[in-house]
C-alpha cells in the first residue's frame, strides 16, 4: 500500500473487500483508472488482499475508478472505487 496515498488505499481495499468474500480472487481483479491519473503508471498495486493490477482505460474520465474482474466464471465481479457526481446521479 506504499504505493498511494493512505485515503486512496482505503478506498480500494474498501471496494475489494465485498469481492473478495464473494468468492474473487485477487489474481483475476483489476484496478481501471483514467490514463492521465498518476496511478495509472504503475503496473500493479499492494493491497490488504495482495498485488492488484493497474491497467489504464481508454475511455475512463478523470476521478473515475473500478474494479473488474477477468471473466473466467459464469458471473463476475465488478465494483466501483469512485465516480464522479455525475455519474452517481444518473
Amino acid at each position: 500500500m506504499s504505493t498511494l496515498i493512505p485515503k486512496a488505499a482505503q478506498m480500494v481495499d474498501d471496494a475489494l473487500s465485498p469481492l473478495i468474500r464473494k468468492g474473487c480472487r485477487i489474481e483475476n481483479l483489476k484496478l481501471v483508472v483514467c490514463p492521465s491519473a498518476p496511478i495509472s503508471q504503475k503496473k500493479t498495486i499492494d493491497t490488504r488482499f495482495g498485488v492488484l493490477r493497474v491497467e489504464p482505460g481508454m475511455y475512463v474520465p478523470k476521478g473515475v475508478a473500478y474494479l473488474i474482474e477477468d471473466p473466467l466464471r459464469k458471473g463476475f465481479g465488478f465494483a466501483w472505487v469512485s465516480k464522479r457526481k455525475e455519474i452517481k446521479e444518473a
